[in-house]
């Protein structure tokens, strides 16, 4: 497939001449990093008061999007496997995929990459207030500021952290 004939739907969504051995490479990277990251923080990535330091990884959506997308989803079902919640917790793979696409949306726009992150932040943050509210009985108005904050400042940092990285490597 040559340049030429790339649409700018396969743009959007990562197409590119990379072997798909590349790709599966690429989506098992992010996975294992999602999934590392909230195993050994584990302590503070659940419940009402959670700090995810996993959720940095959806920065790679910025310079891999359709791997970054399906890594991160991967890498969510991996780590909510381990829920204090159960089985309930792995909806969210699902609720991933529209949040995350905020983000591939916007990863070429200037400023307007950060808008895709609070986009994602504030979809993440409405489910999970939500699935609180559903097991623990909790508060949905207050968990969805006490996650809404932790997820902006990650996801934030995170396309900061892998914007740098694919203007320093020249990526994408």
């Amino acid at each position: 497939m040559s340049n030429e004939t790339i649409t700018n739907e396969e743009k959007s969504l990562g197409y590119s001449q990379r072997s798909v051995s590349i790709k599966i490479a690429l989506i098992a990277i992010t996975a294992a990093l999602y999934t590392a990251l909230g195993y050994v923080f584990q302590p503070i990535s659940f419940l009402e008061l959670q700090f995810r330091v996993a959720e940095l990884i959806v920065g790679m959506c910025i310079i891999f999007p359709f791997e970054g997308l399906v890594g991160n989803v991967l890498g969510v079902f991996f780590v909510n496997l381990t829920s204090p919640l159960g089985p309930i917790d792995l909806i969210s793979c699902f609720v991933n995929i529209p949040a995350l696409y905020c983000i591939i949306v916007f990863r070429d726009k200037r400023y307007l990459k950060y808008l895709g992150g609070l986009l994602y932040a504030i979809i993440i943050s409405i489910y999970v207030a939500i699935i609180l509210y559903i097991a623990l009985s909790l508060p949905i108005l207050l968990n969805f500021f006490y996650v809404l904050i932790p997820e902006v400042i990650l996801a934030t940092l995170g396309i900061i952290l892998f914007d740098i990285i694919k203007k320093r490597f020249n990526i994408g």
